[in-house]
C-alpha cells in the first residue's frame, strides 16, 4: 500500500465511522436480524475501500452504505431457496430518508433503538458496552479487547453468543416505555458517556478524537430530544462543558495543556452558555443524579474567568454529594484533587493514602500523589510518584506529560475533570 493510498483508506474510514450508526441502524430495520446487518455493513465497507479511492466519496454516506450493504446480502443470500424467499421479502429501500443535512448526519430515532437493544437487561452487563461499541460505533475486536483487557478470541465468542440470543429471545428493536425505560436508561447513558470518553481522553493513540466527541454530543441530543429527563439534559450538559474546553487542550507541539494552565480564549463560549441553560433546567426538576453533579462540577470550572476564581469550596461539596450517588475510588481521587486545590492538604493526603491499594496501577492516583508530594517539599516522593505515573500510562500522550514533570520542578494533575 502506498503512502497515498493509506491517506485514502484513513479518510475513508473516519467518514464511515461518523456515519456508521445511522447506516447499522438502517440495516438492521431492514434486515431484522443483527447479525445480517452487521454482515451487510462489513460488506459495505469493504466495497467503500474498493470504490471510493476510484470514485470519490458520496454526498450521502448512509444512503450508499445501506444500499451496498442490502446489494451484497442479496447477492449472497439468493444463492438457496431459503435465503431467496427471505430476499424478496425485503421492503424497497428509501434512499430519500436519509438524505444528509450539514457535516453530520441527523440520526434518528433508529440509533436510539439500536442503543436501546444493545442495552437490553438480557444481555449480560459486561457484554452491553461491547456490543455497543462494534454494532453502534463500529469499533473493532482489537479496539475493543484492548479496552477490556480481553484475548481477541474471547470477545468474538462472547460477542457472536450475545448476538445469538437477541435473535432467539426476540429482544425487540424499539425504545422501551414506562418502567421498562426507567431500568433500560442507565446503562444507554453509561454507553454514551463512555464513547464519548474515548474520544476525549484518547486511549486509542489520538490526544483528542474530535469526531467522536461530536458523534457521542449528537448521540445524546437524540436521547434528549425523545427523553427529556433530567439526567439525560444532564449528560449532554457535561458532555458539551467538556468538548468546549478540547480546542485549549493541545498546545503548538500537540502536548497536553492541564486546565489551570489553558488559554481560556480558545474556550468555545456559546457551547458553554448551551452547556449551562441544559443544566440549569435540569436542576430545576430537583432529580439530581451523578451526570447533573458532573456537569455542575464542570461548569464550575468553565464559568470561571481564571484558574484563581475557580471555586473550589462549591466543587468539594458538589463531590461530596456525588460520592453519595457512585462512591468509587475514581469519584474518591477527584474529591481529594478537588481538596488539594481548595487548600486542604491534610483531608487529601488522608483520602489519597487510603486509595493506594485500590488505584495503585492507575497513572491519575500517582499524578495526585506527586502533586501532594510537590505540596510538601518532598521531592523524592514527587519523582518515584511520577516514575509510577509514567509506568502505568495509557496513552503516548499522557506518557510524555508525566516524562515532562520529571524533567523539570513543579507537578501537574491534568486536573480532576481527568478522573471522570
Amino acid at each position: 500500500m502506498t503512502a497515498k493510498q493509506g491517506e485514502d483508506s484513513k479518510l475513508i474510514h473516519s467518514r464511515i465511522q461518523l456515519r456508521y450508526s445511522a447506516a447499522q441502524a438502517a440495516l438492521l430495520r431492514q434486515l431484522g436480524d443483527l447479525e445480517k446487518a452487521e454482515d451487510a455493513m462489513q460488506d459495505a465497507i469493504v466495497k467503500a475501500l474498493e470504490t471510493w479511492p476510484r470514485d470519490g466519496i458520496p454526498e450521502n454516506i448512509v444512503a450508499w452504505l445501506v444500499t451496498a450493504g442490502l446489494n451484497a446480502f442479496r447477492d449472497r443470500y439468493r444463492k438457496d431457496q431459503t435465503g431467496k424467499r427471505y430476499v424478496d421479502s425485503l421492503r424497497e429501500f428509501d434512499e430519500k430518508a436519509y438524505e444528509l443535512t450539514g457535516d453530520l448526519p441527523e440520526f434518528d430515532d433508529d440509533v436510539l433503538r439500536l442503543i436501546f437493544l444493545c442495552c437490553h437487561p438480557a444481555i449480560a452487563p459486561e457484554n452491553q458496552l461491547a456490543l455497543t461499541l462494534k454494532t453502534v460505533m463500529g469499533f473493532s475486536l482489537h479496539e475493543i479487547s484492548r479496552a477490556f483487557l480481553l484475548n481477541e478470541k474471547t470477545l468474538e465468542q462472547r460477542l457472536t453468543r450475545t448476538k445469538r440470543k437477541i435473535a432467539k429471545t426476540g429482544i425487540a428493536f424499539e425504545i422501551p416505555q414506562g418502567e421498562r425505560l426507567e431500568k433500560r436508561l442507565i446503562p444507554v447513558q453509561q454507553v454514551i458517556y463512555l464513547i464519548f470518553n474515548e474520544g476525549y481522553y484518547g486511549s486509542s493513540g489520538e490526544l483528542i478524537d474530535h469526531a467522536l466527541c461530536r458523534h457521542a454530543i449528537t448521540l445524546c441530543r437524540s436521547l434528549c430530544r425523545v427523553i427529556p429527563e433530567p439526567e439525560n439534559l444532564g449528560l449532554l450538559a457535561l458532555m458539551l462543558f467538556q468538548d468546549a474546553r478540547a480546542p485549549a487542550r493541545i498546545d503548538a507541539e500537540g502536548d497536553l495543556v492541564t486546565l489551570d494552565k489553558q488559554d481560556r480564549s480558545l474556550w468555545r463560549k456559546g457551547q458553554i452558555s448551551e452547556a449551562d441553560v441544559l443544566l440549569q433546567k435540569a436542576l430545576r426538576r430537583k432529580r439530581s443524579g451523578i451526570y447533573q453533579l458532573q456537569a455542575a462540577i464542570a461548569g464550575l470550572h468553565s464559568l470561571a474567568k481564571s484558574e484563581q476564581a475557580t471555586d473550589w469550596l462549591q466543587i468539594v461539596g458538589l463531590y461530596r454529594l456525588l460520592m453519595k450517588h457512585q462512591g468509587n475510588p475514581v469519584i474518591k481521587l477527584n474529591y481529594a484533587v478537588a481538596l488539594l486545590f481548595a487548600d486542604r492538604r491534610s483531608e487529601a493526603a488522608a483520602i489519597i493514602g487510603e486509595l493506594e491499594a485500590e488505584l495503585g496501577n492507575y497513572s491519575p492516583y500517582w499524578a495526585a500523589k506527586a502533586k501532594l508530594a510537590e505540596l510538601n517539599g518532598a521531592e523524592s516522593e514527587r519523582i518515584d510518584a511520577l516514575q509510577n505515573a509514567v509506568r502505568l500510562s495509557g496513552s503516548e500522550q499522557e506518557l510524555k506529560h508525566y516524562q515532562l514533570q520529571l524533567q523539570r520542578p513543579g507537578s501537574d494533575i491534568p486536573s480532576s475533570e481527568t478522573f471522570h
